[in-house]
């Protein structure tokens, strides 16, 4: 493969573009830098437990770059405008940029906090801008779950009477929103993208895939809800059932679009294997309410982490590059590997114990999982489309 520079115009054409670079290199780094720190090799700034310095990271730095990527790419294709580029792009990714450094140095915890608001403000008013000026209602509903990563920031970083207790539930709610985000926008593309593969792959099924309806309405509505439970009373009983009944409908929802019809094309099956952690975890989660302890707990956050959002990212990210590159839509070896991977590495941390050896496992696998695709993506998302 041909070598390609740093060109600016080019990896500020498209959201997809520096901020799939963006978490890709953070996911390298950060996991690794975490698995250190729990075998004790690597000091973690004092002024916040490890643990929710983690959990935020995580879910605001690495899947909010993820999320901007996608959400600014995919308002060009929904509204028909041209993508957001240039500065604006420049100062999003400059902003997500200064929130990680401020992260994990204890004298620029204002830059973290301040940055961190920023950059999900700045976020949504992009967004608002591009759907109100097209007056586009059917995405509307992204504008409240970005607001909610917002509030979700703003309450994480204000003071608290009982600074820990606070900060858990702004990542509580953070990760619901992240859920919430999966179970709106991908139960709309991967049923779509399955179908489409389908039509054009395996005519003779003639296999009409659910469009979003009623029982998808349901199943968000539930999802919602159980996420405000698991916001406000983790460990209640009730929260649990409803833990519960969310996963079976989730579940349910993940049949209905059949991806084993499409079990051939790893962009497919991996978009169908991610979501199917959602499940998994929410039933761990409800089970760690009925029976406490840290080990169901600690496995069903890990189940939508590592396995779904991790996944996820990676299998979406893997497509729409190819797609807006103007590539074919197929999976590249290393890529196959890559997913491969990251399923082995969820069914190891959902087992693992700090500094076992499955937890070390766990790391390593989700560093070659991103290793391989930012060294197969990497030209790529440097390069002009192909037909440019």
């Amino acid at each position: 493969m041909n070598r390609v520079g740093f060109d600016a115009r080019v990896v500020f054409s498209y959201a997809f573009r520096p901020f799939f670079l963006l978490a890709g290199a953070f996911a390298l780094l950060a996991i690794p830098a975490w698995g250190l720190h729990l075998g004790g090799w690597l000091g973690w700034p004092d002024h916040l437990p490890a643990m929710v310095r983690h959990g935020h990271e995580m879910l605001f730095g690495f899947a909010g770059a993820a999320i901007a990527g996608f959400l600014l790419t995919a308002v060009a294709t929904w509204t028909g405008r041209p993508a957001v580029a240039g500065t604006p792009l420049l100062s999003l990714a400059g902003l997500w940029l200064a929130a990680r450094v401020g992260a994990f140095i204890p004298a620029w915890g204002l830059l973290w906090g301040s940055a961190s608001v920023l950059f999900w403000g700045y976020l949504l008013a992009l967004m608002a801008r591009e759907l109100t000026v097209t007056r586009n209602r059917r995405n509307y509903k992204v504008l409240f779950l970005l607001a909610g990563f917002l509030a979700a920031e703003v309450y994480f970083f204000l003071p608290h009477p009982d600074p820990l207790a606070g900060k858990e539930t702004a990542l509580r709610l953070g990760l619901t929103l992240v859920i919430g985000m999966i179970l709106l926008v991908g139960g709309r593309i991967i049923p779509s993208f399955t179908q489409n593969w389908l039509r054009l792959h395996r005519p003779e099924l003639t296999v009409s895939l659910p469009p979003f309806g009623g029982f998808d309405a349901l199943a968000v509505a539930l999802g919602a809800g159980y996420g405000l439970a698991f916001v406000i009373h983790p460990q209640g009983t009730g929260t649990g059932l409803l833990g519960f009944l969310a996963a079976a409908l989730q579940l349910a929802r993940l049949l209905r679009w059949r991806g084993w019809l499409a079990a051939r094309e790893p962009l497919l099956w991996v978009l169908h294997l991610g979501y199917g952690w959602i499940p998994i975890g929410l039933v761990l989660l409800g089970a760690s309410a009925l029976v406490p302890g840290p080990t169901l707990w600690d496995a069903g956050l890990h189940a939508l982490g590592y396995g779904a959002i991790g996944t996820l990212i990676l299998g979406v990210a893997a497509r729409v590059a190819l797609g807006h590159t103007g590539r074919p839509l197929r999976a590249f070896p290393p890529l196959t590997w890559a997913f491969a991977l990251m399923t082995l590495g969820t069914a190891c941390r959902l087992f693992a114990f700090p500094g076992g050896w499955l937890m070390a496992l766990s790391v390593v696998l989700w560093f070659g999982a991103y290793s391989l695709f930012l060294g197969r993506y990497l030209p790529i998302l440097l390069a002009p489309r192909l037909d440019s």
